[in-house]
């Protein structure tokens, strides 16, 4: 895939993409009732990063070594420690609280993305932007009642920790768009395999990562590159083109996709609340595209 000619609406397309990935995350952890997050977290990670690692070497051969190297330390660092702390905060709460309320919580990182653009990538988000994060916020607050009515607080105490890794992630993609950052992500796997693996371990028993069911460990290895490498890849390529809370809006579908499969397959009925959220989130991403778009072709035409 080239990215030297892509325009908006090619990078608009490669993070739907990535959220038809994203979106199966529900399902998997349904699929899996017995492992803990911890559990899934190790061999997630493990078979992302073999993943992408078979992808890096794929794409550049025998300058994989290179490409890993040509990443600037303090980029590789963060990217690494926003992945694995990211996605060890999504996949125990999913184990805690239902589908809808972590993915809504998780749509709450536009705002971070916003607060967080100017200091980061150097880009300050347009009005459209700032607009549709508000409204987006409004469906999270329509889906996630139930969530806090419920009482999970442990778990939605780690639903927060998600929009915030997440939109830090996003605009250090952003940022370092003129790098392929997968392989900054890939060690971030590796780092999520060898912590969520340790805490298993140490909490032994059938609890450690290391004890698993044949079936759980083969659903892992599905998950680790479908539902996180190769969305994180047409992510990483959405970036370029992409400013960053307009990437984070998009990534927002997820909050209406997600549910959606854990309906199909295990049968958790999203309610009303989710229903209604989830039309407020899809009018937010219109706007954002809608606005962006506007704007190119104002900029274009002036120019």
């Amino acid at each position: 895939m080239t990215t030297g000619r892509q325009g908006f609406g090619v990078g608009v397309l490669y993070v739907l993409i990535a959220n038809f990935g994203w979106s199966l995350s529900g399902l998997f952890v349904r699929l899996m009732p017995g492992l803990s997050g911890w559990q899934i977290n190790c061999w997630r990670g493990f078979w992302m990063a073999v993943a992408l690692l078979c992808y890096s070497v794929l794409r550049y051969g025998p300058e994989t070594g290179k490409i890993f190297g040509s990443i600037p330390g303090w980029a590789m660092f963060w990217s690494a420690l926003c992945f694995a702390a990211g996605t060890t905060f999504y996949v125990t709460s999913l184990t805690l609280v239902p589908t809808a309320t972590v993915s809504v919580i998780g749509a709450t990182s536009p705002l971070f993305a916003g607060l967080l653009s100017k200091a980061i990538t150097g880009e300050k988000p347009n009005l459209f932007a700032w607009l549709a994060a508000i409204i987006a916020i409004a469906g999270t607050l329509v889906i996630g009642w139930n969530g806090f009515q419920s009482g999970h607080l442990g778990g939605l105490a780690l639903c927060f920790g998600v929009p915030f890794t997440f939109a830090a992630q996003t605009l250090l993609l952003r940022r370092y768009r003129d790098y392929d950052m997968m392989p900054a992500i890939c060690v971030g796997g590796v780092l999520s395999f060898l912590v969520a693996g340790f805490v298993s371990h140490w909490q032994g028993g059938t609890a450690s990562a290391f004890t698993i069911d044949f079936r759980s460990f083969g659903l892992l290895m599905l998950m680790g590159p479908i539902q996180l490498a190769i969305p994180l890849v047409f992510y990483g390529l959405g970036a370029k083109t992409v400013q960053g809370v307009t990437l984070a809006l998009l990534a927002m579908m997820d909050a209406i996709i997600n549910p959606f499969w854990s309906w199909l397959f295990v049968g958790e009925v999203p309610d009303r609340s989710s229903v209604v959220g989830g039309a407020i989130i899809l009018v937010a991403v219109l706007l954002s595209v809608g606005g962006q778009t506007w704007l190119n072709g104002r900029e274009t035409r002036l120019e």
